[in-house]
Order: structure tokens, then sequence, then C-alpha cells
């Protein structure tokens, strides 16, 4: 997502304004050569009158920010795992993050925050909006530096909006709206695959993917619009498995060198990757004149649930934020729902296919578990048309995709 600001400069005494233009990396930066000393304060600690020692000031400031890092560490320590980028931070790191996460709720303005690390600032608001697709009219930010000579002292932070208060509370109104029916529908399970699969199939189903969508970068393409590009698929998805107490985290990169974002997920207590733009074929021929585009299933479940070594093959994250490896491949798709060939299997094909007829679903897909056991299943149901002996009408014509990157085929019935 790119964060859009404008540039201003003030300088008054020793302060400089900068804004940083977030995801393209710009900065306005100008030295100050005039030094001009801080002010500095001291207390004096005097006895009174009746003998007893009074407080002295610092003595009470050291008090009350005692008492604030005791309240700050018993919040740091209470927030949900659901959010996965806080808990990759250090302990100064989460501190940062909640007080941006405050200000930018809050839409407050020059507010100074615990740092004077530009570069840490970049990285936690990152985590912040990677962790928050609540945050749906935030669009960048503005800092404050502070400083005597070439040293930072202090830095104050406000962020860039793209709504009005009044905006952003109808522009709720209607994700909640959307969002309570969805959740109604969820299975009422332990089983956290169940309740991600029928998220990702009801995103999928309501979502069109359109380049041309109004806010596409964020959640109000997918659950006012209905029209969306990645960004707003992958922050979509990540909104309502938070709201079902679920861990997904926005995940940006690159496929075939475009910009491209997914999510990372925690289902039954194993990573994953999930792309919910790749499983939905308004995008996957979006540009394909294909006879078949109308009849192909309307969901493809190659990247939902995949591991880390399948992913990279063909996405490629910018790292903002640390990953783990996903080994994992209990609750795959295709393992969970019996569709997953560890060799050439005939009786298990003929059930597949005999399945699908009954249940009228107008296609057949599986897996293979290697790219040996996908070049015999391709030899004898394409190359020597083998298929036709699992569909009843013999005469007639048959559809269908291969996978080799994710070792995957769809056939159209």
């Amino acid at each position: 997502m790119i964060y859009r600001a404008a540039f201003r400069n003030i300088q008054i005494c020793f302060l400089l304004s900068c804004i940083v233009c977030m995801m393209a990396g710009c900065t306005n930066d100008k030295a100050i050569t005039e030094e001009i000393p801080q002010n500095m304060e001291q207390s004096v600690e005097l006895p009174s009158e009746t003998g007893h020692v009074q407080p002295s000031q610092q003595e009470t400031e050291e008090k009350t920010e005692t008492s604030r890092a005791a309240i700050e560490e018993e919040r740091m320590q209470s927030v949900s795992e659901i959010y996965y980028a806080y808990h990759t931070l250090d302990e100064s790191g989460r501190m940062l993050y909640l007080e941006l996460l405050d200000i930018l709720k809050g839409r407050q303005e020059n507010i100074t925050i615990s740092t004077t690390d530009i570069e840490q600032l970049n990285h936690v608001f990152t985590c912040v909006m990677h962790d928050h697709p609540e945050l749906f009219f935030v669009e960048g930010y503005q800092y404050t530096k502070y400083t005597v000579g070439d040293r930072i002292t202090s830095i104050s932070f406000f962020g860039t909006y793209s709504m009005t208060e009044e905006e952003i509370a109808r522009s709720q109104q209607e994700i909640d709206e959307y969002v309570d029916i969805c959740l109604e529908g969820m299975p009422q399970t332990e089983d956290e695959y169940s309740k991600i699969k029928y998220l990702y199939e009801y995103l999928i189903h309501q979502t069109e993917y359109d380049r041309e969508a109004p806010n596409n970068q964020n959640i109000c393409s997918v659950f006012i619009g209905k029209r969306s590009v990645c960004q707003g698929y992958a922050k979509a998805l990540q909104y309502l498995m938070q709201k079902a107490g679920m861990v997904s985290v926005l995940v940006t990169g690159y496929t075939q060198q475009e910009g491209h974002a997914w999510n990372l997920v925690r289902v039954n207590g194993a990573y994953y990757y999930v792309d919910t733009t790749w499983g939905d074929a308004s995008y996957t021929f979006e540009d394909e004149e294909n006879a078949y585009v109308g009849e192909m299933p309307p969901i493809n479940y190659d990247y939902f649930l995949v591991t880390t070594k399948e992913l990279y093959v063909t996405h490629e994250p910018d790292f903002l934020i640390r990953l783990p490896e996903c080994e994992e491949e209990k609750d795959n798709y295709y393992v969970r729902e019996g569709l997953y060939f560890t060799n050439y299997d005939e009786d298990k094909l003929k059930l597949i296919f005999e399945q699908a007829s009954m249940d009228e679903a107008g296609y057949v897909m599986f897996k293979c578990s290697d790219e040996q056991v996908f070049n015999t299943i391709k030899q004898k149901l394409i190359e020597q048309q083998g298929v036709f002996r699992f569909i009843q009408d013999q005469g007639a014509t048959i559809a269908y995709t291969d996978n080799r990157v994710q070792r995957t085929f769809s056939f159209w019935l």
C-alpha cells in the first residue's frame, strides 16, 4: 500500500517538521546549523518546618513515571496474540506500537512519542498497519523532529487521514452490517480450518476483482463496494479472522515483479499462507479469453493454507515484518478434503469423480504430493486420455487446467 503525504517545512528555534511518505520512502530533511541548548530544570529537596522531608518534584515525577511504566507493562502483556506483528517487536517497539495505535485511532495530533529513532518509527508504523485493518482511514503519517545540532531530542507524531470523523463512522456502520451477516453463517466449531475456509469462500463469492475499485487498498472496497484488489482482499480476510479470534496478518511483497498482498494465518496451532485474490476466478482469468471461464470453478484452492516452500515459488515477501517458516500441511485444503495423492490411485480417482457428479459440482480438483506423482497422473489421465474412464458421457470433451508449481489438476465436467 502506498501511503500519501504532502511535504511541509516549519522552522521555529530548533523545531524542524518532516513528513514521511511511508511506502514510497520519501523524506524531506534539512540540517539545522544553529545549535541551541535545551532548557534544563533542577529541583532541590528542602526540609519542612515539622522536621519531615517532603517529596521533591523529582521524586514525585519518578513515582508517576514508575506508575505509568507499570500500567504500560501490563498493557503490553495483555495485547491479544491475534496481532502478530506486535509480538515480533522488542519491548521498546511494543511501547511505541501502542502509542502510535492510540494516536491513529483517536486521530490525535502532534503527540510526543517514546522514540527518537526514525528507522524504528518507520518499522513500528508498518507493524501497526499490518496488524490493524480497521485503520482503513489512515493514509500515512507525519512527524516533527526537535533537534539540538544534529541530535534529535524528541519526535511528535500524527497520522494523515483519508476521511472525516463523520465519514469514518458511516463507513464503519456499513462494514459492521456486512461483517455481522458474514459471521452469523460461520460454522460454530473449534476447528479453525472450517472457519477460515468459510470466510475465504464467502469473500470470494461476494467480491469481484477490479483494479479501478474505490478504496481498493483497504477493507471498505470489499465490505462496502464489494470490488477490490489484492490488498483489499487480504485486509478483509484479516479483519474477519480477527473478529473470529484468529491470528492473521497482512503480508506484502511481489509476484511476477508486481506489488502484491496476501495473508499469514495461524490455523489449529500451525502457520500457513493464504492468497485470497489468487483464489478468485475473476482475478485468475482477468485478462484471458477462455471458452470455459463461465463453467470453471469459482474458487481456486491452490494458495489456500500452503507452506513457505510452496508459496515462495511464485510470491516474494518484502520482509517488512518477521515471518515464520510454514512447514505444516495437515490443514492444506487438498489434504483436509481427501483430494491429495501420494501415488496414482484409480479407485480414489473414481470416487472423487463420482462424488463430483453426485454433487453436480461441475468440476473436479485434486493435488499431488510431488512432481513424480504429478507427471504420472498427467500421463495417464491426459496424455493417455484415461480421464474418460471416470466420466459418464463418453462422447463428451473435457477441459482441464494443471498447475505444475502447486502440482494440482482441475477438470470441468
